[in-house]
């Protein structure tokens, strides 16, 4: 047996100590601090008795009462097996949560309307022992009632195991990913152990993807720029070789540079004749209704990233503040981040756009419930309610 666990095993004699839990346990010696620490003790530690543990108390006591009125060594027996057990209940739960952590891990982005998925990370730091049996409690600003992810199996000694919970966000904004505590009834069921940590994370909730209908080539015109552009696109002229970004084409990868650095590779090309977008968002109070703005934000957002993969997006901006190139993904994101929290104002202003570049899309309201989608102050396209 190695020193560690040779250690830990002797650790094991001071389950008693109210600081069980504590990795630099004190040396308290008085009665009257150990005997509060034990009513009240760190880490919001609570046990409770279960329905099966009350009814075994209640059992235990008439076997007692029995044993005593009869002298029987038998019911002796009985009640000593009884109260053993419930001591060894409160044992075993006390080692099963020893030295275990846990992380709650929130997903990195969210879509209104698209499953999401969080996680948490358990990690048994034990050397001797495993953990098994562990519910925690998860919750979300989306839902009213929190929901119970159970580990499926038990975690060896010094494993690691992730748990996924998945949820379904309803509406853009923020959202609270909460993890509201943990618990176990282990290993008998007579004693409920928990602990009422808690971790938050906010995430933005992206608007909702919808359909649309864009076509740039309405009445005839199409938006060419004649030139070979020297930006990334979807041309045959080759800038460069980067590397691989999620979302790009898997059609532009370059295998032999993948060979070569053992990592994806894609190669950056220049657009041919196609010019890029600039998209204006104009959040006026008085053009947007509430249901409206909503879908506003939607359509925005789909068709972003559309051009974007289109390699046809050059910047976006929304009315009273900075044009934003769009470069990366981290720029189309946090553009996507804007729009989770975008509401209507009034008198926005122009923004970076005061001086009208060429080939810039603006949306108007369309009937009740629909978006007109323009470039230069030509309709190219709608999203019908």
């Amino acid at each position: 047996m190695t020193t560690s666990k040779q250690a830990e095993f002797r650790s094991w004699n001071d389950w008693t100590d109210p600081d069980f839990f504590e990795e630099g346990r004190q040396t308290e010696r008085r009665f009257i601090p150990l005997f509060i620490r034990q009513i009240i003790p760190l880490r919001f530690q609570r046990t409770k008795l279960t329905l099966t543990g009350w009814m075994l108390i209640f059992v235990a006591m008439g076997i007692g009462s029995a044993a005593y009125n009869t002298a029987s060594n038998i019911l002796f027996m009985t009640l000593s097996l009884m109260l053993s057990s419930l001591v060894l209940s409160g044992i075993l739960s006390l080692i099963n949560f020893k030295k275990l952590k846990w992380n709650l891990k929130a997903p990195a982005h969210l879509q209104v309307g698209e499953v999401g998925a969080a996680e948490i990370e358990l990690e048994n730091l034990k050397s001797v022992f495993p953990s098994m049996s562990i519910c925690f409690r998860v919750g979300s600003s989306e839902n009213t009632k929190d929901t119970s992810l159970y580990m499926p199996s038990a975690l060896p000694a010094g494993a690691t195991t992730r748990l996924e919970w998945t949820f379904k966000p309803l509406r853009r904004g923020p959202c609270q990913i909460n993890l509201h505590g943990v618990g176990s009834k282990f290993p008998f069921g007579f004693l409920d152990k928990s602990f009422g940590e808690t971790q938050e994370h906010s995430v933005l909730v992206w608007p909702a993807r919808v359909d649309y209908h864009f076509s740039p080539e309405a009445k005839g015109r199409r938006y060419l720029s004649g030139v070979s552009r020297r930006a990334s696109g979807l041309g045959s002229d080759l800038l460069n070789i980067r590397e691989y970004v999620p979302g790009d084409p898997p059609r532009l990868i370059h295998w032999k540079a993948t060979a070569r650095v053992n990592k994806l590779m894609v190669r950056q090309v220049a657009q041919e004749g196609e010019g890029g977008f600039h998209l204006v968002v104009d959040p006026d109070g008085n053009l947007w209704s509430g249901e409206q703005f909503e879908r506003l934000c939607s359509v925005v957002c789909s068709l972003s990233d559309d051009l974007f993969h289109a390699g046809r997006l050059d910047s976006v901006c929304v009315a009273g503040e900075e044009r934003t190139l769009v470069r990366s993904m981290r720029d189309l994101h946090g553009f996507f981040d804007r729009l989770a929290v975008l509401s209507p104002m009034s008198a926005p202003g122009a923004g970076g756009y005061e001086n009208g570049p060429k080939n810039r899309i603006t949306f108007r309201p369309q009937g009740e419930g629909g978006i007109a989608i323009y470039v230069d102050d030509l309709q190219v396209g709608q999203a019908d309610d």
